[in-house]
Formats: structure tokens, C-alpha cells, sequence
């Protein structure tokens, strides 16, 4: 009220827009001449000084005596917290993990379930079947009878070139403590198992005094073969990560302790794989149990979609409530993974309350070392990762569709619509939640990727493409917009938001493609609504997409790498005399409609620049 009567106006309804923003940009910056230093307000103050402003058009009706004219609101069209610079909680401000850390992280976390996992819980419940049956009398004293064993079995490691069997770090400490030396060539031995095998006997122990009467029956041994962990022997060959045509053992033989962190490594990869690619919370994922991967139901078409069953905790009361989350296969088979490693009957976890920070950092050391290494796996780098960053990530990635590895191992068409159908069948859930948190962020997208094809059309940057034409007619009309724009109404926002506002509404109609945008205005236009008898349709169907014939697609120049792959692709194939004489003929055409677009890709690059010289 001071600002309107320093400015001369003696009732409010004088308050017009431009007094509004000469208000906003006087107080945001300090201006209380007894307060050290300057600088900018907070957009947390500013908002708190706004929005009395907008309150008075709020509840015009409360005021009888003065009052905004009718109609007026300020800042109409946008909210308090837009005008102020203020994000509100509905906007993350967690950051998404970094592509560098991401991509190799999901590749692993991929490689681990689907091909280590399986083998590693089976070894895993032949250690713990093992360790179950182990036990028996230690033996009092070394026979000449037990020599002769010893001997013997000494005499086939050997021959056999079989090392013996070692013991876990752990129990090395023991014995160090105990008074064995650190030299000791039979350290590591586990001198139990080879005299219990030797003897045929079960023994768990070997004390230490009797150890010295077939010391020198072992360590001859030890020096030809050496000793390595028992579990692991005979490991069957799988694919490399880098290289699938290449096979290499799955592991090389492993003590009880070392398998036993590869159990920990599996289940940090199966939490990394779920939380990655459903976006669950870790309350959802803590509450996870042997029974939560539902039977897969088998839709229209052969499809099949999974299910997995646990509780929403977040914003619930107290125990939570019962959830449903379609996923994708891979992360069911994590989940029933993780049950099996952690033994887990119906009703009990199927994963450890761990954060997520640190089961990454125990798979990320696990594949950053020579085990991880030797199966072709790309090191991860180090970086912060917990379960909010992935689930910030999910949401980006469906957003963006990106390159890289969810748009090649893990289609994201699939997990956008796995996640849309649990949005459906639970509105308001927490599928639902990250639903909305992807459509923000794709809106947000879609109007950068706008804002930049209309500056390249400023440039003088044309795209190409059937629907060329009719997108610089628009951004011609947006441009001619913002020229017959005249500063200093009050109706009228400022030129740069006014000009978000136009490229917004143009934004709304793009669609990302592969190759393309897809400027869907017009569903009658659309081309695969044509080949699919749908023309009603509201959303274009991207697995139909032709752009070189459609004339709502367009193509720029982030588009000609992929063009240009598909083109040299196909002459690979059209230059191979052992490719079929009928496929060539019908890769001919698309070849060269492959070409035609590069050719008009390049083409308006090169008037561009002549333009330009």
C-alpha cells in the first residue's frame, strides 16, 4: 500500500501490470540501508511478498471500499510461485545420478541378475547344504594308518595338479593370533577338510600340535599346487559382458567368506536393478517378500505383464498399505532372485533393510576389481547413488527417451507403459506419483527441445522433413506474434514469457521419435493412424512411424546420425553377395528413402551455411 501511494495512485483500482513488475523489481534486492551487504532476495521472501499482491484480486469481493479494477489480476496466467522464482515441493529437487555413473551401474546391475545370479545361488545353498552336514569328532591323535591316508592324498593332489582347500580370511586371523607364523605355507590350508577326506573321516578340526605330524606331507603339496577356496570348482562357462561371443568361468574358485560376498554383491545388484527400473521407494522395497512376484498374467496379443505385491509407506498410516507395481521381467527376476540369496520363505523379506548408497558401493568395488574385470564389465565410476537419485533418473529417462543403455537393453516404450498401466490400475499410488512427476518433466523437455527448433529457425536453421512446411508456418506466425506485441499494456505479459507461452502451445503437439519429431496437431494427417484404420486416436503409434512419408513428422539435425547408420547399414547389406536376392530388393527403397532424408537433412544444413558465408 506505501508503493501504490508513493506512486501517486490514491485508489487501487489505478494498479496496472507495469506497476506490478516495477514493484517485484524494486524488492528483490535488499534496499534496508542499516543491513550489511547487497544482493538479491531469496525466491523463498519473494514469494512471501507477492503473494499479497495476487490476494487482493484473490478476494476482490471482501473489499468494499477499493479494490482492482474488474478483471485485473496480476500476473494473470501464471502462479505466485512462478512469478517469485520459487520451485514448489511438487518439483524434485533431487538430482538424478550422472550418466557416467548410471549406464555402466544398470549394465552391471543387468549382468549380475541375468547371468551370475542363478549360478551364485546355487553355489550358495550347496555351501549352506555343506556347512549343515559338516561336523564329527576331532581326531586325538595321528596314526600311522592316518599317515598312509595322507600320504596318499597328498601324493594325488599332486598328480592331479588339484590345489588343497583354503580356509576364509577370517579363520587365517584366528590363527595368526593363536601363534602361527605369517609365513606360514599352511596358513591358508584347510587342514580339517584334507584330513577328514584323507582318513575318511569326518572331522570339522585338526589342532593345531597334531597339525606338525602331516606338516611334511603338506607343504610339499602346497608349494606344487597351492590351495584355493572349495566352492566355485569346474564354474561353467557364460558370456562376457563385453564380448557375448567370448565365454570365461563365471568365478574362479571362492572360500565360504568370498562367496558369501558375492551372495551381498548379487542382492546389492538386484536392489539397484528393481529401484532403477520401477522407481519404489526404499520403504517399498524394505517391504518386499518372498511372495511379492505375482504369477505374470497374459494380456492381449501373448504379452505378459508382471506384478509385484507389497506395501505403500510413504504419506500412509502407520504399517502401511497394500500395493501392486507392474514392472518390467528383469526386475520380477530380481526380486525372486533376491528371495532365493536371502533364503526367504513365503511371508519373510526378500530384502535387507541396507541403504542404497552402500550396496551400490559393494557392487561398484565388486566390478571395479579383477573378479568384475575378468568378466568384461564396465567400471563404474565413483559417484553419489541412493534410491531417490535412481527414481529421479527413472523419471528423466522416460522424459528425454535418451541414448544409451535403457534405450538398447531396456526398451523405455516398455517401461513407460508398464508404469502408465499401474498408474491406471491405482490412481494415486505411488506408480501414479512417479507417473506425474514424468509427465512434468517431459512437458518441461518438450518445450526446450521447441524453444531450440525455433531458434535454429531464427538462425536461419530450416528443418526438413513432409511436415517442414507446416512448422515454420507456425514459428512464422509466433514470430509475427511477438512483433505486433505492444510494450506497456497491462494485459500483456513481457516478451519472454510471452513468447514461452506461444512455444508452449506448440510444444503440447510434439512427440519424440527415434528419428524424427512428430508434431501431432492433427490426427485425420497422421499417417500411422492411417495404416492402423485408427484415425481417432489421440497419441501417434510410434512402432508405425514412416517420417520421410508423414506430414507431421520433422527431421533436424540432431535426427541425420541416425539416419545416416541406417543408411550405411543397409548397403553393408546390399553389398554382401550372400544377403538373398528378394530381401535386397525389398532394402533397396529403404535405403534410398534412408538416403533422401539425409540428403534433406543436409541440404538445409549447407544452405544454411551458405547463408551464413
Amino acid at each position: 500500500m506505501n508503493f501504490v501511494t508513493e506512486q501517486g495512485m490514491s485508489s487501487l483500482s489505478e494498479v496496472m501490470q507495469e506497476h506490478c513488475e516495477v514493484y517485484r523489481e524494486l524488492r528483490s534486492r535488499r534496499t534496508r540501508k542499516r543491513r550489511a551487504g547487497s544482493g538479491p532476495i531469496t525466491p523463498g521472501t519473494m514469494l512471501t511478498i507477492l503473494r499479497p499482491v495476487v490476494d487482493l484480486a484473490t478476494y476482490r469481493e471482501l473489499f468494499t471500499v477499493d479494490a482492482y479494477r474488474p478483471g485485473f489480476t496480476p500476473w494473470e496466467g501464471h502462479t505466485v510461485s512462478e512469478v517469485a522464482g520459487w520451485e514448489t515441493y511438487a518439483i524434485s529437487s533431487t538430482p538424478p545420478v550422472t550418466d557416467e555413473v548410471f549406464q555402466p551401474s544398470v549394465a552391471a546391475a543387468l549382468y549380475l541378475v541375468e547371468t551370475l545370479g542363478p549360478l551364485v545361488a546355487e553355489e550358495f545353498e550347496r555351501m549352506l547344504e555343506f556347512r549343515a552336514n559338516r561336523g564329527g569328532q576331532n581326531p586325538r591323535a595321528v596314526t600311522a594308518k592316518h599317515q598312509t591316508g595322507v600320504a596318499a592324498a597328498a601324493e594325488w593332489h599332486v598328480r592331479e595338479r588339484v590345489p588343497l582347500l583354503a580356509i576364509d580370511a577370517r579363520q587365517v586371523t584366528r590363527r595368526v593370533k593363536r601363534g602361527w607364523r605369517p609365513d606360514d605355507p599352511l596358513l591358508n590350508v584347510d587342514v580339517g577338510e584334507f584330513f577328514g577326506q584323507a582318513t575318511g573321516s569326518r572331522y570339522a578340526k585338526v589342532a593345531d600340535h597334531l597339525v606338525e605330524d602331516i606338516r611334511p606331507f603338506l607343504e610339499p603339496v602346497v608349494a606344487e599346487v597351492g590351495a584355493a577356496g572349495m566352492f566355485g570348482w569346474d564354474a561353467s562357462r557364460v558370456p562376457r559382458a563385453d564380448d557375448p561371443q567370448q565365454l570365461a568361468p563365471w568365478t574362479l574358485p571362492l572360500t565360504g567368506d568370498e562367496l558369501k560376498g558375492m551372495q551381498i554383491v548379487m542382492l546389492a545388484a538386484c536392489r539397484v536393478l528393481v529401484a532403477a527400473l520401477s522407481g519404489m521407494r526404499a520403504g517399498e522395497l524394505d517391504e518386499m517378500t518372498a511372495d511379492s512376484p505375482q504369477p505374470p498374467v497374459t494380456v492381449s496379443g501373448g504379452t505378459q505383464r508382471f506384478k509385484l505385491g507389497s506395501k505403500l509407506i510413504k504419506g500412509q498410516k502407520f504399517g502401511g498399505v497394500a500395493e501392486e507395481w507392474v514392472v518390467l521381467e528383469p526386475a520380477w527376476r530380481a526380486v525372486k532372485l533376491a528371495a532365493r540369496l536371502n533364503q526367504a520363505r513365503v511371508g519373510e523379506r526378500a530384502f535387507a533393510r541396507s541403504p542404497m548408497d552402500f550396496l551400490h558401493k559393494r557392487m561398484r568395488e565388486w566390478v571395479n576389481s579383477s573378479a568384475g574385470q575378468r568378466l568384461g564389465l564396465m567400471p563404474i565410476p565413483a559417484g553419489p547413488v541412493n534410491g531417490r537419485m535412481l527414481r529421479r533418473t527413472l523419471a528423466l529417462s522416460l522424459a528425454h527417451r535418451p541414448g544409451g543403455l535403457l534405450a538398447a537393453k531396456i526398451h523405455l516404450k516398455h517401461v513407460s507403459v508398464v508404469t502408465t498401466e499401474g498408474y491406471a490400475m491405482r490412481p494415486g499410488g505411488s506408480q501414479g506419483n512417479l507417473l506425474a512427476e514424468v509427465e512434468r518433466e517431459q512437458d518441461k523437455n518438450h518445450l526446450k527441445l521447441t524453444r531450440e527448433a525455433f531458434e535454429d529457425y531464427r538462425a536461419g536453421r530450416v528443418p526438413a522433413g513432409p511436415g517442414a512446411r507446416e512448422l515454420i508456418r507456425a514459428f512464422e506466425h509466433i514470430d509475427a506474434s511477438l512483433k505486433d506485441h505492444e510494450a506497456g499494456t497491462a494485459a500483456v505479459v513481457e516478451a519472454e514469457r510471452r513468447l514461452e507461452n506461444l512455444l508452449r502451445q506448440q510444444s503440447k503437439h510434439l512427440h519424440l521419435q527415434t528419428a524424427n519429431y512428430c508434431w501431432f496437431r492433427d490426427p485425420h494427417k497422421a499417417l500411422c493412424l492411417k495404416l492402423a484404420g485408427t484415425p481417432d486416436a489421440t497419441k501417434p503409434l510410434g512402432g508405425m512411424c514412416d517420417s520421410a512419408r508423414c506430414p507431421q513428422a520433422t527431421h533436424h539435425p540432431c535426427h541425420l546420425p541416425v539416419w545416416q547408420s541406417q543408411v550405411g547399414t543397409g548397403k553393408v547389406f546390399l553389398a554382401n553377395p550372400r544377403f538373398p536376392k528378394g530381401e535386397k530388393k525389398r532394402l533397396e527403397p529403404e535405403v534410398e528413402r534412408a538416403q533422401r532424408v539425409v540428403d534433406e537433412i543436409l541440404h538445409a544444413t549447407q544452405n544454411e551455411a551458405e547463408e551464413v558465408s
